[in-house]
């Protein structure tokens, strides 16, 4: 079992969230856990926007979503695959089946932030105006929110269980 994993000390090579309040405190399980919480919200607001398409578009909702998504999803994994994983791997309750489990975790890391950067884009051409195929965006967004609720889901539910901080 894992008890107070931390990473307090930062460096230039940390990755940033651009949320205030998750990059002012130290990265524990329970930074994590709120980390997590301000994902989900980005996912309501992005459940939001695709249900306005094509005639309700908030567009300032649009490029705050936009501008939140990139720097939240890549400080989230950046924390989990350089502080979070390498310790549940070190952990004496760590089963054989935990290598390949992280691997795939780590390559839908790598499929979100692609999905994210594409996603970025399409945002901010909607927010300010630009035309779009609005079918797209839809499915995108539905396609995104809806990767980051299994992914948070099955990290919670599976490789969290049991972890205390």
């Amino acid at each position: 079992m894992l008890t107070n994993i931390e990473n307090s000390k930062r460096s230039a090579s940390d990755t940033w969230t651009g949320n205030r309040l998750l990059d002012a405190g130290k990265r524990d399980l329970a930074w994590l856990y709120r980390a997590h919480t301000e994902q989900l919200a980005l996912c309501r607001e992005l459940e939001e926007i695709a249900d306005s398409l094509p005639a309700s578009i908030n567009r300032q909702k649009c490029i705050y979503a936009a501008k939140a998504l990139g720097p939240l999803i890549k400080g989230i994994h950046h924390y989990e695959e350089t502080v979070l994983f390498p310790q549940l791997q070190s952990s004496p309750d760590a089963t054989d089946a935990l290598g390949p489990t992280l691997e795939r975790l780590k390559f839908e890391h790598c499929e979100d932030e692609c999905f994210a950067e594409e996603l970025t884009d399409a945002l901010l051409k909607l927010g300010s105006g630009d035309q779009v195929n609005m079918e797209a965006v839809g499915y995108m967004l539905r396609g995104f929110f809806e990767g980051i609720r299994r992914h948070i889901a099955f990290e919670r539910e599976h490789l969290l269980q049991g972890v205390t901080y």
